[in-house]
């Protein structure tokens, strides 16, 4: 058997008819490669243009509930500066806004659109806002004396109290608010690292 010059025994030669591709083999191996990139890249646009659209259409929902937020525990705040300077609640038109029924919406759209920690400060301002309330009515309606703006009256000392309470819940309501709609936005690449970090930490245990 005639053997191939330069090859060890045993190894048969190679013929250059089966050695790589074909052109035809090589165009249509070229072009399915380049419609895979071109349709992967193509899906990781889409994808990534759809999530920021989602973003940003839920930052916009979520903006229109922190601006009722804002607006809402400023009027609560007048009523209740009136109420403590009169000792009266202001005349209601028909048509007029209700706070607590305000509040009472405002903090079932806070629960889908608003932080956990803003969820319950808005809770806060709410529980403040019927606390000075029902304190007001109790020493309104007392029977005992008069009712009067005074020091020497219990009732009314107590309903001072709380609004003092209601005015700091305010206060931390709206500073949270601030610091959501002010605070600078993580890059991608940050969020990616955050949950690498959180699947590393959840696989060992820590």
């Amino acid at each position: 058997m005639r053997r191939e010059r330069g090859l060890p025994p045993g190894v048969p030669p190679v013929h250059d008819d089966a050695v790589g591709l074909t052109a035809v083999e090589a165009a249509l191996t070229g072009t399915a490669l380049g419609s895979l990139a071109t349709f992967s890249s193509a899906w990781y646009i889409q994808r990534a243009t759809t999530r920021r659209e989602h973003e940003s259409r839920l930052w916009e929902r979520r903006r229109g509930v922190y601006d009722e937020a804002v607006i809402l525990m400023h009027r609560i705040g007048h009523l209740r500066d009136e109420v403590e300077e009169t000792g009266a609640f202001p005349e209601r038109a028909p048509g007029d806004p209700d706070p607590v029924g305000d509040m009472t919406a405002l903090v079932a759209r806070m629960d889908i659109y608003g932080t956990d920690e803003l969820l319950a400060a808005c809770e806060r301002v709410f529980e403040a806002l019927d606390g000075w309330n029902r304190a007001w009515g109790a020493w309104h309606t007392q029977r005992e004396t008069n009712p009067r703006r005074s020091a020497s009256d219990p009732r009314w000392v107590r309903f001072l109290d709380l609004v003092k309470v209601s005015r700091e819940a305010e206060s931390r309501a709206i500073g949270l608010l601030r610091s959501d709609v002010h605070v600078e936005r993580p890059p991608e690449w940050w969020k990616l690292r955050e949950r690498h970090a959180w699947r590393k930490r959840r696989r060992t245990g820590n």
